[in-house]
């Protein structure tokens, strides 16, 4: 069991409202927006200060209670963990790499399907109001049925795409980066403790795409930083450092840069400018967080001379960009979801070609997948498609990320 950033009672303190009868079995789906507790944003543009080089603090309080923070997430894991891993199964090591989404409505199922596969990790999806009041319950169960623990991730750039907005609006990235730097850190900080507070180990924000330079983004501009790639780096360590400082690991995406691309990945294929381009601008945040403890999300993005007309989330020049000119060696990196049409590809294929191009995890919406996608990968392995170190290199990563969240390997939990 993992050590919670908070107790269930600071929870109900943090969140206000918070009901004392723990929500059990399923939750019926609600598109519901209103929070437990919002924030008032000025509506007026206010100070674009060049943010102050001294190094913030490794901790900050919410109300009375402080937050455990984690170690960066990006150390190399030891020799006992990786002879840990390696003692388990080829099937349990397969598993850590995959991760489905799932869904407050069909809560039963996904306990079931976390138990029978024993995935690493699940995406959490919009849950009803009522399921994310009580989510570190529903978390707590997760945990309990888990071969060997799960990680737990979710979209909390804010704006609309803000999975735990019940537990409080987070403003848009684009509201955020007009407002006094001094504001931006108190409203990440005061979010990721609720956040935290849940039991989540992983956000996948924020997004250091950087808007093209006329235009509207395929994505829309709500969702990226408003200002030059600089800018984007800057404001993304803002963001990064929050969630650190509340024991979360921030995803980066979406490598190597969606801003400027031709397409919106969610629903066609969508090409980027050259990569000679790309290393003027949309890499520079890359470069500017490469020693932040993040991990990053590559994208479904064909990119002119990198990827040879395949997206970059199954390209290995993608990774080997990533890991070795940019200095994500030792990141957990993972892909953007499979079912997009930009991967042009069946989830378990595209997962198999995923990992043998070098991402940790592959991440996918349809929770019933997940066999499918781990026997994909096994038999990959027995055809030579994949290696077993390949395998192994990944499983040990996200292995090293779960014992940065209080899961311990255990050899004999098999």
């Amino acid at each position: 069991m993992r050590p919670f950033a908070l107790t269930s009672l600071a929870v109900c303190g943090l969140l206000a409202a918070c009901s004392s009868a723990a929500n059990s079995g399923t939750a019926a789906t609600s598109t519901a927006t209103s929070a437990v507790s919002t924030t008032t944003v000025p509506t007026t543009t206010v100070s674009t200060t060049t943010l102050p080089t001294t190094t913030l603090p490794t901790t900050t309080v919410a109300g009375t209670t402080t937050v455990v923070t984690t170690a960066p997430p990006s150390t190399p894991p030891s020799d006992r963990l990786a002879r840990c891993v390696q003692s388990w199964p080829l099937r349990d090591r397969a598993a850590l790499l995959v991760w489905p989404a799932v869904y407050s409505a069909s809560w039963i199922s996904a306990l079931t399907i976390v138990k029978a596969t024993g995935v690493g990790g699940v995406v959490l999806m919009k849950p009803s109001d009522a399921f994310a009041r009580s989510l570190h319950q529903h978390i707590a169960d997760l945990d309990h049925v888990a071969r060997h623990g799960v990680l737990v991730s979710t979209d909390e750039e804010g704006g609309t795409v803000q999975r735990l907005g019940a537990l409080g609006t987070l403003p848009s990235q684009s509201t955020m980066s007009r407002l006094p730097l001094s504001e931006v850190t108190r409203l990440l900080d005061q979010h990721a403790a609720v956040v935290a507070a849940t039991g989540v180990d992983v956000v996948l924000a924020p997004v250091v795409d950087v808007r093209p330079v006329s235009g509207v983004s395929p994505i829309g501009n709500s969702r990226l930083f408003a200002g030059d790639a600089t800018r984007v780096g800057q404001l993304g360590q803002l963001y990064v450092d929050a969630w650190e400082r509340a024991g979360i690991l921030p995803i980066l995406k979406h490598f190597p840069g969606h801003g400027s691309a031709t397409g919106d990945t969610h629903t066609a294929f969508a090409t980027t400018p050259p990569l000679d381009q790309l290393r003027q601008r949309d890499l520079l945040p890359y470069a500017t967080l490469q020693s932040s403890g993040a991990g990053v999300m590559v994208g479904h993005l064909i990119v002119p001379g990198l990827t040879s007309g395949a997206p970059a989330s199954l390209s290995r020049a993608a990774y080997q960009l990533l890991r070795g000119d940019y200095g994500y060696a030792t990141a957990l990196v993972m892909t953007d979801s499979l079912e997009m049409k930009a991967v042009g590809l069946s989830v378990p294929a595209a997962a198999v070609k995923a990992v043998a191009a070098g991402a940790d995890v592959v991440i996918f919406t349809e929770t019933s997948e997940a066999a499918a996608v781990i026997g994909a990968l096994l038999a990959a392995v027995r055809s030579g498609t994949l290696t077993e170190a390949t395998i192994d290199t990944a499983a040990i990563r996200v292995a090293g990320t779960m014992e940065q969240h209080g899961i311990t390997c255990r050899a004999d939990a098999h």
